[in-house]
């Protein structure tokens, strides 16, 4: 019976992102307040409470979080209700049937993995949103990290960009997903997410400032599991 509730819970999320990829593609302009209404169409399918602990530093430039599995993005943006973001993803992923076009239709950040061509396109690309008075958005692992419970090393992207353009950068943590959702094999069993949000910090070059948030944030995912 809970697989099928889940395959269900995974098909009203596929016509809830379906309908706002649509939407976004004849209506591009339209693009922050579609994506708002689909995270908040999709958080009730999968939580049952989501929990936040810290507040949104609203003059932050650059987001980062840590990062599981694709309910990730509604989350973060659900609990950024009121930012206009930016995603830095992998390229292929705007070539994905549907997903693509929530990428691009909101003029996110693609660039090739391990390519340094791909650096140099981050810090213009970025450039270019900040100028426009938009947030970016960066996964600082790289990539899903299927071990909820230790932080994969961090990439030099985000510490790149936040240096080059000294942007004020805020640390999110999403937990509790491991336990609520996964997908190998698929499980949804609706439970209370927790969402801690630390406090922002400018990125200061010739400093540890992303060494010092990395372990941060780990001391923060040590913390809920500690006991479980």
């Amino acid at each position: 019976m809970n697989k099928i509730k889940s395959y269900w819970i995974v098909f009203k999320n596929f016509v809830v992102f379906a309908i706002t990829s649509f939407l976004m593609k004849m209506f591009p302009k339209y693009h922050i307040g579609l994506r708002k209404w689909a995270s908040r169409k999709s958080i009730p399918t999968f939580t049952t409470e989501v929990e936040i602990i810290g507040d949104v530093d609203e003059n932050a430039d650059l987001y980062v979080s840590n990062h599981q599995n694709m309910v990730d993005i509604p989350i973060i943006e659900y609990i950024l209700k009121n930012q206009d973001l930016v995603w830095v993803s992998k390229k292929e992923l705007g070539d994905i049937f549907l997903f693509g076009n929530l990428l691009t239709k909101s003029d996110a950040i693609l660039i090739q993995r391990e390519d340094k061509k791909s650096l140099i396109e981050l810090l213009k690309s970025s450039k270019d949103r900040l100028d426009k008075k938009r947030k970016l958005i960066i996964f600082p692992e790289g990539t899903r990290n299927k071990n909820p419970k230790k932080l994969l090393p961090f990439k030099a992207g985000a510490k790149m960009v936040a240096e080059k353009y000294n942007l004020k950068v805020q640390p999110i943590l999403l937990l509790g997903i491991d336990e609520i959702v996964t997908f190998e094999p698929l499980n949804i069993k609706k439970g209370k997410l927790t969402v801690v949000i630390l406090p922002s910090r400018t990125a200061e070059k010739k400093t540890d400032w992303y060494k010092e948030m990395e372990k941060e944030m780990q001391e923060v995912v040590d913390n809920y599991y500690k006991g479980k």
